[in-house]
């Protein structure tokens, strides 16, 4: 590949980041609803009365569809749209992945600080837990210092994780929330590994300041 070749390819996939920084779940409601689904009805119906208003429009052009316990989850587009941003979330919370990502793209974390949207939904997603619920940010805090400085392949026992949050209601619901707003990505019910947690990267170690101060 000639030296012009590959700043072009440089330029698109920078384009490509800001694209998605636009439209991703911190800056569009739309996205945003379709990322945090499956939800209960209610509860979509109060984040987001003024989408679900058209929620015959949604069905229809977007996509959402009822199980018969009346909780809502996307379909067609606005099941590509979930699993859009939820693989780019996973791609940024892996380092690895995220390296060669920005690699591609030539910027340095300093630079893509400005454009993340991962960082952004996360900064968003704090201050809402701590609006809404506030044991989400303590079981939160409990899990991100047991997997702090722990490599991406290491984990915490969810057994573990319980024994300390004692002072949590439901332990197990509330880690399902954590997990609709990606501040968890785990994939297994009896533990949770590093790279699963987004505030467990060092370049998140602002947000994990802020959400001690949330606690506070």
């Amino acid at each position: 590949m000639s030296e012009a070749e590959e700043l072009v390819m440089e330029d698109q996939f920078r384009e490509l980041l800001k694209a998605l920084f636009a439209m991703s779940p911190a800056y569009n409601r739309i996205t945003q609803m379709f990322f945090i689904m499956p939800q209960k009805a209610l509860t979509l119906i109060k984040l987001y009365p003024e989408l679900m208003e058209k929620e015959e429009a949604l069905r229809e052009v977007v996509g959402i569809e009822y199980t018969t316990e009346g909780i809502i989850r996307p379909k067609g587009m606005g099941a590509f749209l979930h699993g859009l941003f939820h693989e780019l979330f996973k791609q940024l919370l892996h380092p690895d992945k995220r390296r060669k990502l920005l690699a591609l793209a030539n910027i340095t974390e300093k630079e893509f600080k400005e454009m993340d949207p991962l960082r952004e939904w996360l900064d968003i997603s704090l201050d809402f837990m701590a609006r809404f619920n506030k044991d989400a940010l303590k079981l939160l805090d409990i899990i991100v210092t047991k997997l702090t400085g722990k490599k991406p392949d290491e984990y915490v026992e969810w057994s573990e994780v319980l024994e300390a949050a004692t002072n949590i209601k439901d332990p197990e619901e509330v880690r399902e929330l954590l997990r609709h707003f990606f501040l968890l990505s785990y994939e297994y019910s009896s533990w949770i590994y590093a790279r699963e947690c987004p505030l467990c990267l060092d370049v998140y170690s602002d947000l994990r300041r802020k959400l001690r101060e949330l606690l506070e």
